[in-house]
């Protein structure tokens, strides 16, 4: 039993990292990192992402065929 808690804190304490890993040293948000926070919200396919204004101007194709345009903060 002490054997997988330790196994299980290892796992959360290495899986840390790995949640930084879309942004850059400075906590910006990365493009990527952007245009999956744009197809969330929209349900769409990303077509573009731009920097734009300190973030990022994302098109995006939705569902029922429209292309809207996101803005998504750099953080």
């Amino acid at each position: 039993m002490r054997l997988a808690r330790l196994v299980f804190a290892a796992l959360i304490l290495l899986s840390q990292p790995l949640a930084w890993a879309g942004r850059g040293q400075d906590g910006q948000r990365s493009p990527s990192e952007a245009g999956e926070i744009a197809s969330r919200q929209t349900g769409g396919r990303v077509l573009a992402v731009k920097p734009a204004d300190g973030g990022y101007r994302v098109k995006v194709l939705t569902p029922d065929g429209q292309v809207r345009y996101v803005f998504v903060p750099g953080r």
